[in-house]
């Protein structure tokens, strides 16, 4: 049986509360995390983690919980040094709707093209665990200033739209997708925006019926295509659908299952996974990573696809032991970058790895968190000055606080 068989029901929005304390302009990263566990002593800490990046232009986004308060505070951070300094937060939300409870693994969204960036999160509603629809935020200006943006739903529905993802294009375009249920199903929908966030295009649905909590992986690539990655529901397999680039009319790609490990499991067991595009201009591919509860194949495995040609994916990769969970991936050039959440003895740590040869072979997985600590959910994103990873991570009465290292290549052997 899954360890996941007996989930409740009501984690799909999370029962606990943490958030960070406030940041120094331009302290050095390392220093920063350090200071962010020793402000307050409440249960509040980091809840919600979202990055992302252009080059050496990183934009973080933050979910905190004061200690004792029930709403988060979303706060937006900018480096234009691949991390190594950060602006002062920035609060996104101020007079905007609430989000609802963001939570690792339900974090609250942000993209960016140029200095044009979109935030979006879930806000409270009338389904049965208090979820809504969704709210943006829009900033021309990297960050400094925010507006209400729309709703992209056009459903109308006051329940659920979460487990949202977005990523930014050039000039302004953003895409953005999410599950909610409109005609009593459980489905991915899609909406895109070709000015900054101010107008978003009718609701599309790529797939009818899904598994109902786990987070999605939306990716552009420079061909002008979208893939979503995602968990279906029968299999309990990720799948992933494409809409093509060009300027004729386009239409999704049936669901493509990814892994291909036929776990059928009747409930949702609250795992994504990471997607990305990009590689050599002669050899661009889908990168993905994924997770399976499959009794005799627990874990996580890396899966790739070449853009041009065939459609089949490769055969999964495995990294790390059955502990491995909670995995994200990037890729640069003929790099390609995974981490993944694990444990090492009675901690929980966040793990990575890179291959140099576009995935064909792997170097010895690493650990990245400090094993005093509680770590969870790495996400991991490409910089100038190489992949940087980021995730939350928690110790005793402190309150939880994000933390994050650079990721290299270590010497690569055969797996």
């Amino acid at each position: 049986m899954s360890p996941f068989a007996t989930l409740p029901s009501h984690l799909l929005f999370g029962t606990w509360l943490v958030a960070t304390a406030a940041l120094p302009a331009t302290l050095p990263a390392s220093e920063k995390h350090t200071a962010g566990h020793h402000g307050n002593q409440g249960l509040a800490g980091t809840q919600s983690l979202d990055i992302a990046a252009q080059g050496n232009t990183l934009d973080l986004f933050l979910g905190t919980y004061a200690s004792g308060e029930p709403r988060a505070r979303l706060e937006h951070l900018r480096s234009l040094d691949g991390g190594g300094t950060w602006s002062k937060p920035t609060q996104v939300d101020a007079g905007l709707t609430q989000a609802h409870m963001p939570h690792r693994g339900m974090d609250a969204q942000i993209a960016a093209s140029g200095e044009k960036l979109v935030a979006a999160w879930m806000t409270p509603g009338t389904d049965r665990f208090g979820g809504g629809p969704m709210a943006t935020a829009l900033s021309a200006d990297g960050g400094k200033t925010w507006t209400a943006g729309p709703n992209p739903a056009d459903d109308g529905s006051t329940t659920g739209h979460g487990f949202i993802d977005m990523v930014g294009g050039p000039t302004g375009t953003f895409h953005l997708t999410w599950f909610d249920t409109r005609n009593e199903q459980r489905g991915l929908r899609y909406a895109r925006s070709t000015d900054a966030g101010k107008t978003w295009s009718s609701n599309e649905t790529p797939d009818a019926e899904t598994c109902e909590c786990c987070w999605n992986a939306i990716a552009a690539g420079p061909d002008g295509r979208v893939a979503i990655l995602y968990r279906d529901k029968s299999p309990r397999d990720m799948s992933l659908v494409e809409l093509p680039g060009g300027e004729r009319a386009q239409t999704w790609s049936k669901p493509a299952t990814v892994g291909n490990f036929e776990w059928q499991f009747e409930g949702c067991p609250h795992v994504g996974g990471g997607l990305a595009v990009g590689g050599p201009s002669a050899g661009a591919a889908l990168h993905a990573t994924v997770w399976t509860g499959q009794p005799d194949r627990m874990g996580v495995y890396y899966v790739n696809r070449g853009l041009a040609g065939s459609t089949k994916w490769k055969d999964p990769v495995r990294l790390g032991d059955s502990s491995a969970s909670h995995p994200d991936v990037a890729v640069s050039g003929s790099q390609v970058a995974a981490v993944w959440n694990a444990k090492q003895g009675d901690a929980a740590v966040i793990k990575g790895v890179v291959s140099t040869d576009g995935g064909s072979t792997w170097g010895e997985p690493i650990v990245l968190s400090d094993p005093v600590f509680s770590a969870t959910h790495g996400r991991i994103v490409d910089t100038e000055a190489g992949f940087r990873v980021f995730w939350t991570q928690s110790h005793g009465d402190h309150p939880a606080a994000w933390s994050s290292k650079p990721l290299t290549a270590p010497t690569l052997s055969k797996r």
